[in-house]
């Protein structure tokens, strides 16, 4: 992707990637509930958000100028908590949204777009949506998984997308031709490309046993194990 950018870089950023965040250390520093980004429209490949958009004061905003920068069938990788995670999500005072699978549906021309009656130009269809399940629900049958999503808390911890942008309606097929499995690599691969501002601490460079049993813990409790 020639040209990439990575929103909600927070304390950590991409190299090749132009890192957004309001925080002074990004490469462009602004809020992405009020600011427009400041790039030309339709002259960006790739963005990269995880955990953002649950913050931002105005999310139609912000995704709007997503969806404005994006070139057609531009690719966005978004990474979210998911809606019914009450211990970190639904209590957190800084986080303003809800997300879930069918999230984005609503900006999907050919599934939920248009079933309000509010409008606007958003268009993305979907390559695919990941769940990260929580402790025992990762070992049990798919449909009992299915359900126990559907009506419990503390299921899913979050829910990955790799969408695009449709700019010509009608044109949804046409540039869905990138492979799911492969997006979620490349989604794999900037989570573990993120590199923190700040040196890190002789804690967070050990290695080996250590490492090992905290990427567990982690994707135990439903962070995956990028």
């Amino acid at each position: 992707f020639a040209n990439a950018s990575n929103l909600g870089a927070g304390k950590t950023y991409i190299p090749g990637f132009i890192n957004v965040d309001i925080s002074k250390a990004a490469d462009l520093s602004l809020d992405l509930g009020k600011d427009n980004l400041p790039f030309e429209d339709n002259s960006i490949d790739l963005i990269f958000s995880y955990h953002t958009l649950e913050h931002v004061s105005d999310y139609l905003f912000a995704l709007n100028e997503i969806y404005r920068v994006l070139k057609h069938g531009g690719v966005f990788l978004v990474g979210l908590p998911y809606a019914t995670l009450t211990e970190y999500h639904l209590v957190n005072p800084y986080h303003r949204h809800n997300f879930n699978e069918h999230s984005f549906a609503f900006f999907n021309p050919d599934r939920l777009k248009g079933s309000a009656a509010e409008t606007n130009e958003i268009a993305f269809g979907k390559f695919f949506h990941r769940f990260h399940y929580m402790g025992c629900f990762h070992l049990v049958p798919v449909p009992f998984r299915t359900w126990c999503r559907r009506h419990l808390f503390n299921v899913v911890r979050k829910v990955d997308f790799g969408l695009f942008a449709v700019k010509h309606q009608g044109d949804l097929q046409v540039v869905n031709q990138k492979p799911a499995n492969e997006l979620k690599k490349l989604f794999d691969e900037c989570l573990k490309s993120r590199i923190p501002y700040d040196e890190p601490t002789q804690a967070q460079k050990r290695t080996g046993l250590f490492q090992l049993m905290r990427k567990l813990l982690i994707w135990w409790r439903g962070g995956g194990l990028a």
